[in-house]
Formats: structure tokens, C-alpha cells, sequence
């Protein structure tokens, strides 16, 4: 029997007005939040605790495009509708079967907890499938009014609990929550 029921957390970072990348799919008005020197805004704690990172083909083209790939020895599924085959990071393995099978498999063969890095698309279909246990976001003091929404047409109504939160010099706020239900 396993240990661990491991949790599906939902870590990232949008506007103000809930938008995770610009319509482009750009991130760069996240550059100035990049961890530093004087915190890493928790990061190195929960990538810890996490052993399996999840994410959507044009998130991982996305941060291919970042140089050198950030997620190291962590095993990462890349979900993709795509027959051609994308270029293949180490450690990293292409998903275009049923997602919550897949997740329900997956947590059956893991203690560790599971990153779910996004995209929005890939996000939708874990919240509407009841697949996110915990949601950790990072509000940043901007307001970009239009691009691509953190939750976008869900259709669905969750009641959250709030876990933690944190107030950071950069302006961010951590936001906590458990997925109650």
C-alpha cells in the first residue's frame, strides 16, 4: 500500500487581473520577479517537495526557449495533441492520451507531490476533471488588460480554502489554497 497520497499543485503566476501570459503567449513582464538574492519567493521549497512536473505543448515550447532546461532530473510530461514529434528534453516523456487516466495512473505510481506548470488550456481540463488538489499563485502588481487567463471558461464552480499567504518587498502576493470538495 502507498504512503503518500501525492497532490496536484497548481504553482504560477498571473496579473492582477488573472492573465498568465500576454496574447502572444510572452511572459516578460515577469522578468523584473525572477528570484534573486533576496528570496526566491519560496520556490526552492516547493520544487523540493515536488517530484513529477506537468505541462501543455506550447508551455514546454515556451520554455525551451529559456536556454537551459529548468526543471533538471524531475521527470516531466509534456501533454500534446501533435503527431510530429517536438524536440525531446531529458527526462521528458510526450502525453497525448486520456489526461485524467493518465493522472490517476500517475499519482497510483508516485509519493511525491505533482507540479501542474500550465498552460491555461492544460489547466481547464485538470480543474474541470477535479485534478488540482492545491493552487499556489503568485499575484503580480500589474494590470496587462488583455491576454491569456489563468482560468479561462471553466464552467465549473470551485470553493477554495485559503492556506497561506505571503506579502513580498517586490510588490508580489502568495496566494495558497486548498480545492475544497
Amino acid at each position: 500500500m502507498k504512503e503518500n497520497n501525492p497532490r496536484i499543485k497548481l504553482y504560477i503566476a498571473c496579473s492582477l487581473d488573472g492573465y498568465i501570459a500576454r496574447k502572444d503567449g510572452s511572459i516578460d513582464w515577469l522578468i523584473e520577479y525572477e528570484n534573486n538574492s533576496e528570496t526566491d519567493y519560496g520556490y526552492s521549497e516547493f520544487y523540493a517537495s515536488i517530484g513529477t512536473v506537468l505541462m501543455g505543448r506550447k508551455t514546454y515550447e515556451q520554455v525551451l526557449g529559456f536556454g537551459d532546461w529548468p526543471y533538471g532530473e524531475k521527470k516531466t510530461y509534456v501533454f500534446t495533441r501533435q503527431k510530429e514529434p517536438l524536440h525531446r528534453e531529458k527526462n521528458v516523456e510526450f502525453v497525448s492520451e486520456d489526461v485524467g487516466e493518465f493522472v490517476r495512473r500517475l499519482k497510483e505510481n508516485t509519493d511525491e507531490d505533482i507540479w501542474l506548470v500550465g498552460g491555461s488550456q492544460l489547466i481547464k481540463v485538470f480543474l474541470e476533471e477535479d485534478l488540482v488538489d492545491d493552487m499556489i499563485v503568485f499575484v503580480v502588481p500589474i494590470i496587462l488588460g488583455s491576454g491569456i487567463s489563468l482560468f479561462d471558461r471553466i464552467g465549473k464552480e470551485f470553493r477554495l480554502k485559503i492556506v497561506d499567504t505571503e506579502r513580498y518587498e517586490s510588490g508580489l502576493v502568495k496566494l495558497k489554497y486548498e480545492i475544497e470538495g
